[in-house]
């Protein structure tokens, strides 16, 4: 039971990342060009090339999210959650202190996708082998 609950939770986390934040930055919708112009203006960021660059890095990180639950490799997952949790955290801050108004959608979101990181982190150090290459 408690390997479906896993199952489950990499599956919600990889949705998420995919629905919610890279692909309307990759398709170009409407509120993500809004929102990275804001992000612009407040940090001088090209709007274009940030909305872009964050969109391929998310699809990165869903992949190796991938790699990590379908090859059992606890590095990667390692590495992949730590890589989602940095891009959460970073997502949070620029949210609150980009925006003019920032989307609680989205803070919600990305605390929840930080939330389950960090606990998926501290699962994997706390068990005994997790100084292994598996």
């Amino acid at each position: 039971m408690n390997v479906i609950k896993e199952n489950i939770l990499n599956a919600i986390t990889i949705i998420i990342i995919m629905v919610f934040f890279a692909f309307p930055k990759l398709t170009g919708m409407p509120r993500s060009i809004e929102g990275f112009k804001q992000i612009e203006i407040a940090l001088g960021i090209p709007a274009t090339f940030f909305r872009i660059f964050t969109g391929i890095s998310e699809v990165a990180l869903a992949v190796l999210l991938i790699f990590a639950f379908v090859y059992k490799k606890q590095t990667l997952e390692k590495i992949a959650f730590a890589f989602l949790l940095i891009t959460m955290l970073s997502a949070i801050l620029l949210e609150l202190l980009a925006r003019p108004e920032p989307k609680l959608i989205l803070v919600a979101i990305a605390v929840f996708l930080a939330i389950g990181a960090t606990y998926k982190l501290n699962k994997t150090y706390n068990n005994k082998t997790w100084y292994t290459i598996k």
